[in-house]
C-alpha cells in the first residue's frame, strides 16, 4: 500500500506529527534512519489510527531519510520512502518555531517526488528582517530575533559596521519581546567615507546578524533590490541603499556619486 501523508509537520516542541486520510495498514512503522551513522529512530502506527506524532528530542544533527515500512533489523530491506503532498512550509510556523531559544534546528525537506527527509542543523542567533523600508531619507528595518526567546525590555540598538575599516554607527532600537523596529537615516551614512556597512542587532549577550532567512526563499542577492537613496552636500553626495549579501544578511551600501552617473 503507498499511503502519502497529507500532514507532514515539525511542530514548536520539536515533535513530527504525521497524518493520512485513512488508517494504514497494521504493522507499519515509521523509520528515521540517519544518512551518515545509520542509526535509526522508529515509532508505530496503529491500525486504527491516522497520525503519529514522533519525538525528535536530541536527535543528531545531519539529514535524516524518513520511511516506512515493517522496522528492526529483518525489515530494513523492506521498508520504503515515506510520501507526502503536504508542502511542509507555513510561514507563520516557521516564525514560531524561530521565536523560542534554540541552539539547533529541525527543517522538512520534501523532494519533487514527494519524498521527505529531515534536516537537523545547529544554529546561533540572528535577527530575522521582514520589511525594508527605504525612502524619505530613511531605511526603516523591522523584525524579529530568532532562535533567542523573548526578551524582558532592555536596552537594544543596532551596530552598523564597517566591512573594511571596522568603524560602527550604532542606532536605538524598540524591542517588544522578540520584535524589533529601527529607522537609519541615510545622512548618517552618507556623513562617513563610503564603505560597505554589515547591520548587527546588540542586545544584552545577543549580537545577532541583521538577515532574512525563515521565508524558505535563499539566494535573494540579485534577487531582491532596494531603491538607493542620495544625501550629502554638493561636495560630497552618497548614493545609500540596503542591500542582500550572499548569505542572505542585510548591509547598506554607501557610495560616492560622481558626474552626471550619479
Amino acid at each position: 500500500m503507498c499511503a502519502v501523508a497529507n500532514h507532514f509537520r515539525v511542530g514548536v516542541d520539536d515533535d513530527l506529527l504525521i497524518r493520512w486520510s485513512a488508517p494504514l495498514p497494521r504493522g507499519e512503522r515509521i523509520i528515521l534512519r540517519h544518512r551518515a551513522s545509520g542509526d535509526t529512530r522508529e515509532e508505530s502506527v496503529r491500525g486504527d489510527r491516522t497520525s503519529v506524532a514522533l519525538a525528535l528530542n536530541g536527535i543528531a544533527t545531519g539529514r535524516w531519510d524518513v520511511r516506512i515500512g515493517a522496522g528492526g533489523v529483518s525489515g530494513r530491506g523492506a521498508d520504503r520512502p515515506l510520501l507526502t503532498d503536504d508542502p511542509g512550509f507555513s510561514f507563520d510556523e516557521a516564525r514560531a518555531y524561530a521565536c523560542i531559544r534554540r541552539d539547533r534546528v529541525v527543517r522538512v525537506v520534501r523532494s519533487a517526488e514527494g519524498q521527505v527527509s529531515l534536516r537537523v542543523r545547529k544554529v546561533s542567533p540572528h535577527a530575522e528582517v521582514e520589511a525594508v523600508h527605504p525612502h524619505d531619507g530613511e531605511i526603516r528595518v523591522a523584525g524579529r530575533l530568532a532562535y533567542t526567546g523573548p526578551r524582558p525590555e532592555q536596552d537594544a540598538r543596532l551596530v552598523a559596521v564597517a566591512r573594511d575599516t571596522r568603524s560602527t554607527l550604532t542606532r536605538d532600537v524598540r524591542l517588544d519581546g522578540t520584535k524589533f523596529q529601527v529607522c537609519l537615516p541615510v545622512d548618517v551614512f552618507a556623513a562617513e567615507q563610503p564603505a560597505l556597512w554589515d547591520l548587527w542587532l546588540d542586545v544584552a549577550d545577543v549580537h545577532a546578524r541583521l538577515a532574512t532567512r525563515l521565508d524558505d526563499a535563499p539566494g535573494k542577492r540579485g534577487k531582491v533590490s532596494f531603491p538607493r537613496q542620495i544625501a550629502g552636500s554638493g561636495i560630497q553626495e552618497m548614493s545609500v541603499r540596503p542591500y542582500y549579501t550572499l548569505k542572505d544578511e542585510l548591509s547598506v551600501a554607501g557610495h560616492l556619486v560622481t558626474g552626471e552617473a550619479g
